[in-house]
């Protein structure tokens, strides 16, 4: 895989790829603010892409000894958790530059969701709110990205917090080729937090759920191989989902959470996907006082039993109603009934 990086003004990065089959694809990043000029981003970026294919990396373009040797770092992690991917070779001719120090913002990566939000809450040291539009919404989804900044930006506004939007088109390759959360979710992050390391000093991840074990595609693990002696990234402490709505149930800035990617009707949280529907679970067992838009009423049973319930859905809901009923919220049965006839059903359906 030859990899030739150009950046065609301070806000943009860009590469143009040549697969061994020969077929190209163009790739970039765009910023509402300057971006690191060496190839450092890319080279996180097209680490799991090379490993999947097992297409050895050839980089055209300016690198950091620092970030090569998180390359290898990460490369290492990347093949203890995925068996199935290869072990490849970086090529490269440029010479390694160092990342020059400076004064830079502390970051965190904001979705709008209740895991980044709860973050956003609860971390005193940030100074500047990172979104990344192509991620969980589509770069072609326009509609979606601007309900979701009509949220965004009020909400870091009233943080008194930096707002860098990002947008890029790296699912277009990734899509079909890597599972997104299992693969390289991870990877994706760290490369757009190193693509800003001009930037950030230090970057923050929210954590999802509490893992029983690693997820080698989005883990600490991963973050610090990512990280390099100039960038830190990190994953916060992981918090029970619901432990996060019941600290959020009194903030009024709860009313700003974006919590959907599905954007079924036209709405920031179209409150009828099965995100949403367990979110509006998660706020109702905490008698939430304020309530994300689109998520106010307690789901029906009706509607818990109609979503695609996969296990991960299911534990969510699991741990959401033990969760509640351990710290004395009532109306814990019904859901706990209703989630598993539901998982049942989408068991014998599958």
């Amino acid at each position: 895989m030859r990899v030739i990086h150009q950046s065609p003004s301070p806000s943009k990065s860009s590469v143009n790829i040549t697969f061994a089959s020969g077929t190209t694809k163009d790739l970039w990043i765009e910023s509402n603010v300057e971006l690191d000029r060496k190839a450092d981003a890319w080279l996180y970026l097209l680490l799991p892409v090379a490993m999947q294919l097992g297409e050895d990396l050839e980089i055209q373009g300016k690198l950091s000894k620092s970030a090569v040797d998180s390359f290898y770092t990460a490369k290492k992690e990347l093949l203890r958790g995925h068996p199935k991917m290869t072990d490849i070779e970086l090529i490269y001719s440029e010479p390694l530059l160092e990342n020059i120090s400076s004064k830079r913002q502390v970051g965190l990566f904001y979705s709008g969701g209740v895991d980044s939000t709860y973050a956003a809450e609860t971390l005193a040291d940030v100074s500047a709110l990172v979104s990344v539009w192509g991620f969980d919404i589509p770069i072609k989804n326009e509609r979606h990205w601007q309900l979701s900044l009509e949220l965004i930006e009020p909400y870091a506004k009233s943080l008194n917090r930096d707002l860098i939007q990002v947008r890029t088109n790296i699912r277009e390759l990734t899509n079909g080729l890597l599972e997104w959360g299992g693969d390289y979710h991870g990877t994706a992050l760290s490369g757009i937090a190193t693509a800003l390391a001009n930037q950030l000093e230090k970057v923050y991840v929210a954590a999802g759920f509490v893992r029983q074990s690693p997820n080698w595609g989005h883990s600490p693990i991963l973050y610090n191989a990512y990280s390099t002696a100039s960038l830190s990234i990190e994953e916060t402490d992981p918090v029970k989902r619901i432990a996060k709505a019941q600290y959020l149930a009194n903030n009024p800035r709860t009313l700003t959470i974006r919590a959907c990617y599905r954007n079924m009707h036209g709405k920031a949280n179209c409150g009828v996907c099965k995100k949403c529907i367990r979110t509006r679970l998660e706020f109702d067992l905490v008698k939430a006082r304020y309530r994300p838009p689109g998520l106010e009423q307690r789901p029906s049973a009706k509607e818990i039993l109609s979503s695609k319930m996969t296990n991960w859905d299911y534990l969510f809901y699991l741990e959401a109603i033990n969760w509640a009923k351990t710290n004395s919220y009532k109306g814990t049965l019904k859901p706990l009934l209703v989630a598993s006839l539901t998982r049942l059903k989408n068991k014998l359906r599958g």
